[in-house]
């Protein structure tokens, strides 16, 4: 068996068309940290349009289903957010007082949710007693029938 001699020429060469200069003094801890910003903006915004169009859904239909797909999507992004902007926000997280400032948007924005949730139950509370008295007749006429 006779090897070619001219084999380990061809990879060298190669391996030196492949290499790409470096622009500057970028380094590789940058670039992927840039794509990681980039592509985490992407999934804030990805959820933002998704929380949007299910608030818009949320008004029109005002059930009890919509509300829970809307408090699931701003758990999701409050949980993006917050694994995500607590390295980038950390020097400003903290206000006068020492409070976490991250910390108080999270407990206002839950304050709303729950506020939304009420301001629902109130709306449809009219809907859910009309909604027991049929099941109630309902109810009697089976008893009736059997």
């Amino acid at each position: 068996m006779k090897v070619n001699q001219d084999y380990p020429v061809k990879m060298k060469q190669l391996h030196q068309e492949v290499k790409v200069p470096s622009k500057g003094n970028v380094n590789f801890q940058e670039i992927v940290k840039n794509q990681n910003e980039k592509l985490q903006m992407g999934q804030l915004q990805q959820l933002l349009v998704e929380l949007e169009k299910a608030g818009d859904r949320l008004a029109r239909s005002k059930n009890f289903r919509d509300l829970a797909k809307y408090r699931g999507l701003v758990q999701s992004f409050l949980k993006e957010t917050i694994d995500y902007g607590l390295e980038m926000q950390s020097n400003q997280s903290w206000n006068q007082f020492g409070q976490n400032r991250i910390l108080k948007i999270v407990q206002t924005i839950d304050e709303k949710l729950v506020q939304l949730a009420d301001e629902l139950l109130a709306s449809q509370e009219k809907n859910m007693k009309i909604l027991a008295l049929l099941g109630e007749i309902k109810g009697l006429l089976i008893n009736l029938y059997t």
